[in-house]
């Protein structure tokens, strides 16, 4: 056992938080209720000019060789007040399925019946009929041709700058999703009064989703079919269903102006890892020991290993190795210049080389070789979401995943990817961790960059150098690079400095503005030539050490690659070490501790600014601090599931030792809450796409636990609570905060994350008491308020003294009992 481990919380109350909310009556709004006859015919006009259209292209469709379409389902594109755009809202009165909410409450929409529910509710506005008192809100329908509006919305930007030279002919290779969000609610207890026909109701309810489902999968695939195929399997999320699909341009313009639920196109990506070189050396012997019995088997999703390599084969079960690259049932490592798959799984194994160990080494985790990368180190003829599913199906037994490969480019902004959605959703389901890199910026693009005038590192900054696909996914734990060292001589001198981020990889922010990458580790680093050409490279000091494929011949190992893949690597390394301090607790408790033990590199710990959160997410973990805790620092955890509209306290005592008036030293204080939910793709932002979302919240300094619980939680009899004005909102200095402009780095909120880490510096003498802090769950479109499992860490730390805080707290908080609510 560690000298210094983590302790647990003890949790303190449960109740209803005050959550905040609510709003007057817009102005434009207003004035539509205020104008119900001008308003009615504002929107009547535009309806009717619709349906004109609409009928128009239909009577047109047959002559025209389209494909067979509904003729009652008309795509919609409105305003709506944003305002009264909360995360379940739905338009289902007005006859109209939601297909994608964009920005400033435009909404893209399905008219299920020809727009007759929509109109009768305009017609009975005008005369203040019940239930239409909602179309005030209605702020515009957008009439037009739809192959504007709708092209600007769904498809990538790639296609929609080609979208106006598209030739009926030319062939498209596309991942298409496609809306279905049909709720049906929580299954009744049958135990209860009533319960067995309430029963009987949901099941009939399930049945009808289920064949609507299916009606909609199949006219989506004869509409396709009409001009192309199906190239993978339907890959369903709770709101959505996606797949790839090969179609001509002219069912690709069909697709995107007449199909009512299409809502996100893109082309299919190129996905794989970095290329390496071939490096002849000496080999090094040691004796290696197999990992202890028990040990984590970490997957290893990537192009193969060479599992009879003499450092990895005592970390290898072979019974457990599969190929999902088709038509080669081979688990080697075929990539050219030391292969890539065998040099993530040597970084997970050997994270600070091999070179220097003088004594045996016993390897730290199982790896599992899962190759889906062919002998170029791409993927090819594989949906990458569908074969996460297949995955993860085929490996129940393995609970942690290293994903060192990506797309070539950044990440689509709008909605959730449905390869990182999927991602989500199986790390929620199935209780596991995906480890995911940043991706990587190729050498011809940073020379291009700097020979147009735009040097290292303020091209990082340009939109090609954000996050590739899937690294923005919300629940994975994404990893960045930094350099290990600097470089220079009379030819070459490296981009950056020691603790610098790499120049080839790729930053921040995630998807609407998550703190992403989540932490950095170090991935080696590049040179630039002084010749004026500005050639890119890496060499021997600046790359990391790495186990090296020998099937194409080469050294066993070397320094010739970069890449935020083996940055990766070493994090799942971490991983790997706390699953077996902690073996049976939830992957939120691992994911948290691992950010906690994180710290911004050089003087950004003490001033983080928006661009190292960019950079460098959380910053690096130390493996000391993630594992253990020291005289200085004490670590306490919960781990745990909150509903909706529910509230759970944690509280600390300090002891009066450390709060001396006389003394004087800075502390730190340091709190991380890590959750996972139900995902939804068609809707952006995070408190959509989750069906709950959580925050935390702290005391603020000389603020008792007393207030602190009348400040957040309401009575868990309901009653109304009044906080005193007299309190005193001394609130701690928290660098990040929950709104974007009140931390010391602008421009994030650490609410926008799944992931959210905050710390503060005091001074010994301003410590209070007690520390307490919230988790709090919120409303988001679960409607049957589905409890979602938590982790949340605190730990307190003296800077730069040698005093003993550890035993002190630990006692101070052994002796304190439960409140009873």
């Amino acid at each position: 056992m560690e000298k210094f481990p983590h302790l647990k919380f003890v949790q303190k109350v449960i109740g209803k938080p005050r959550l905040y909310g609510g709003g007057e009556t817009s102005e434009r709004t207003a004035k539509n209720k205020d104008n119900r006859q001008g308003h009615s015919n504002f929107l009547f006009n535009k309806t009717g000019n619709i349906k004109k259209d609409w009928n128009t292209m239909l009577s047109e469709r047959k002559e025209q060789g389209l494909a067979p379409i509904d003729s009652e389902v008309v795509p919609i594109f409105l305003q709506i007040n944003p305002d009264i755009l909360t995360s379940d809202f739905d338009l289902k009165q007005f006859g109209i399925e939601i297909i994608s909410e964009e920005e400033n409450g435009f909404i893209i929409g399905a008219s299920l019946d020809k727009l007759q529910s929509l109109e009768e509710k305009i017609n009975g506005f005008i005369e203040s009929k019940h239930g239409t008192g909602k179309i005030a809100e209605f702020w515009e329908i957008i009439e037009g041709d739809d192959s504007n509006w709708k092209a600007e919305h769904i498809l990538s930007e790639e296609l929609l700058s080609k979208w106006s030279n598209i030739d009926d002919n030319d062939i498209f290779l596309l991942e298409v999703s496609i809306a279905f969000d049909k709720p049906i609610g929580k299954e009744p207890d049958p135990e209860k009064r009533g319960g067995v026909a309430r029963l009987e109701r949901y099941r009939n309810r399930l049945i009808e989703r289920d064949e609507l489902l299916i009606d909609r999968e199949e006219s989506f695939e004869n509409f396709i079919n009409h001009y192309g195929e199906l190239k993978s399997s339907i890959i369903h999320l709770s709101d959505s269903f996606g797949c790839e699909v090969e179609i001509n341009g002219k069912g690709l313009k069909d697709l995107v102006q007449n199909y009512p639920f299409v809502f996100d196109i893109s082309e299919v990506e190129e996905v794989g890892g970095v290329d390496g070189n071939v490096k002849e050396g000496e080999d090094i012997d040691f004796n290696i020991l197999p990992p202890e019995v028990g040990s984590p088997e970490i997957g290893v999703i990537d192009s193969g290993i060479m599992e009879g390599h003499k450092y990895l084969a005592p970390a290898i079960i072979n019974d457990n190795s599969k190929s999902y690259v088709e038509g080669d049932p081979s688990t080697v490592d075929k990539v050219l210049g030391g292969g890539h798959g065998t040099k993530v799984a040597g970084a997970i194994l050997y994270p600070y080389g091999i070179s220097e160990i003088d004594a045996d080494y016993q390897l730290p985790c199982f790896v599992r070789n899962l190759r889906i990368l062919n002998q170029n180190n791409t993927l090819v003829n594989k949906f990458p979401a569908e074969l996460m599913i297949k995955i993860v199906e085929e490996n129940k037994d393995c609970s942690i995943f290293n994903l060192s490969i990506n797309s070539k480019v950044p990440f689509r902004k709008k909605h959730m990817s449905l390869w990182a959605a999927t991602i989500d959703s199986l790390i929620h389901d199935n209780r596991i961790l995906f480890i995911i890199s940043a991706g990587n910026i190729g050498k011809p693009d940073i020379r291009n960059y700097i020979n147009n005038g735009v040097s290292y590192p303020d091209y990082l900054d340009k939109p090609f150098c954000g996050l590739a696909n899937p690294a923005q996914s919300s629940f994975g734990l994404v990893v960045g690079s930094i350099n290990h060292t600097s470089f220079e001589d009379e030819n070459w001198y490296s981009l950056g400095s020691e603790y610098d981020i790499s120049g080839f990889s790729r930053i921040g922010s995630g998807i609407w503005e998550h703190i992403k990458p989540d932490v950095v580790e170090f991935g080696g680093g590049l040179i630039r030539s002084k010749n004026g050409i500005n050639a890119i490279n890496e060499n021997g000091v600046t790359s990391t050490e790495l186990i090296r494929s020998t099937l194409h011949g080469g050294n066993a190992f070397g320094k010739d690659t970069v890449g935020t893949s083996f940055a990766t690597s070493k994090v799942s390394h971490i991983v790997a070490q706390l699953r077996k301090i902690y073996p049976d607790e939830d992957i939120n408790l691992i994911k948290s501790l691992v950010v906690q033990g994180s710290r911004l590199p050089n003087d950004f710990f003490l001033n983080p600014t928006n661009r190292s959160i960019k950079h460098f997410g959380y910053g690096l973990p130390s493996i000391e601090r993630v594992t253990n805790n020291s005289e200085q620092r004490i670590t306490f955890y919960n781990t745990d599931s909150i509903a909706a509209e529910e509230g759970k306290i944690y509280s600390l005592r300090i002891p009066e030792s450390l709060r001396s008036q006389a003394d004087e030293y800075d502390v730190l204080i340091e709190v991380t809450l890590s959750y996972t939910a139900k995902v939804r793709r068609t809707r952006q932002k995070t408190k959509s796409y989750l069906a709950t979302w959580l925050d935390w919240t702290s005391s603020y300094l000389g603020e008792s636990q007393e207030n602190f619980i009348k400040r957040v939680v309401k009575e868990i009899e309901d009653q109304e609570i009044q906080t005193p004005e007299s309190i005193e909102r001394n609130i701690i200095p928290w660098k990040i905060r929950e709104n974007k402009d009140w931390g010391t780095v602008e421009g994030f909120s650490r609410n926008n994350s799944t992931v959210q880490k905050d710390w503060a510096i005091l001074k010994s003498y301003d410590l209070p008491e007690e520390l307490s802090f919230s988790v709090r769950g919120h409303k988001s479109w679960d409607k049957n308020f589905e409890p979602v499992p938590f982790a949340i860490v605190v730990s307190i730390e003296v800077l730069n003294e040698n005093i003993d805080v550890y035993e002190s707290i630990r006692i101070e908080n052994e002796i304190e009992l439960p409140i009873e609510v």
